[in-house]
């Protein structure tokens, strides 16, 4: 029988060759399907809702959640890029003992997977995107985007001592939830949230576990998202063309905080990308239930097709 971990999470760390420790968290079944899971912008390793996520234990999943330098346990490495995240990630893979292994990345992780599917083509199995954040030259169309990720993206591309400013009152309010003030400013936040983003949160109600990411990601301050956002607004550095690895793309059509149009744009730029729009559905596909299953059933199935095959050739 698989060996189930503890329903909370595992919190570790090891210590990369460089010096830098890496920090990350562990869900589901120990000798599982190993999925690495990136996490948003900003964001860490407490995703509470994978804790209760039906799929993880009825498809046998494995899930690593790193945290990229600055964010919670991860020491800080300001001048890493997008392209270095996959040395990394390798040697968390080979520290775990883990030969292949699937990689997924929700929101501003979404770069991350990509450079782990170009730089270690013979380790990865399959890339998934989850609402991506896009490439910079795929956002002429921000119709749709809300105000305050239009703002990001402007400050990010035009004015970094201004977004260096926002991200340090950004840090200093989620020090502040729970208290009066925090309560409008939460409000502000959900209403340029789409309708099906909202009943999304509605459905995982006030659960204080999911406070947790966003205070972890900010837990040595807000360095380690300016900089995450610079890297995701500037060129990747990322050849495209390369990818031989399977990649899937799901994105919501109502989506507010990373609007369609470059999600379609940035699916045309991929080779033999296999894409998923969501009619009507907006950013959080991951904290969705259905959502979520359809997309892991997905992985599943490619790991299925690949233990299949190397059974043939034994």
């Amino acid at each position: 029988m698989a060996d189930i971990m503890n329903a909370t999470r595992t919190d570790q760390h090891i210590t990369l060759t460089d010096g830098r420790k890496l920090g990350f968290a562990e869900y589901g079944i120990a000798d599982g399907l190993p999925l690495m899971l990136f996490h948003g912008t900003p964001g860490s390793r407490c995703m509470s809702f994978l804790e209760r996520a039906e799929w993880v234990q009825r498809l046998g999943f494995r899930v690593l959640v790193p945290e990229r330098p600055g964010f919670g346990l991860s020491d800080p490495a300001p001048r890493r890029s997008i392209g270095d995240w996959a040395d990394d990630v390798i040697q968390l893979a080979d520290h775990l003992g883990l030969g292949t292994f699937h990689v997924a990345g929700g929101s501003g992780g979404g770069p991350y997977a990509l450079s782990c599917a170009l730089h270690l083509p013979t380790r990865v199995r399959s890339a998934t995107l989850i609402c991506s954040g896009c490439p910079p030259q795929t956002m002429h169309d921000k119709g749709g985007m809300s105000r305050g990720n239009r703002l990001v993206f402007s400050l990010a591309r035009y004015v970094p001592p201004l977004l260096r400013i926002l991200m340090a009152l950004f840090s200093r309010a989620v020090r502040k939830q729970g208290k009066p003030k925090s309560e409008k400013a939460k409000q502000r936040m959900l209403a340029q949230l789409c309708p099906w983003d909202r009943r999304v949160l509605e459905a995982l109600g006030d659960d204080p576990d999911a406070k947790l990411q966003l205070t972890e990601a900010f837990r040595q301050g807000s360095a380690g998202a300016y900089h995450d956002i610079m890297r995701i607004s500037h060129a990747w550095g990322l050849n495209l063309n390369s990818l031989e690895v399977p990649v899937f793309l799901w994105h919501g059509t109502a989506d507010t905080l990373m609007p369609v149009a470059p999600a379609r744009a940035f699916a045309r730029r991929i080779p033999g990308c296999e894409a998923h729009f969501i009619e009507d559905a907006g950013h959080m596909l991951l904290a969705d239930p259905e959502t979520a299953t359809r997309m892991m059933e997905r992985i599943a199935a490619v790991w299925k097709q690949d233990n299949t095959r190397s059974s043939a050739h034994c």
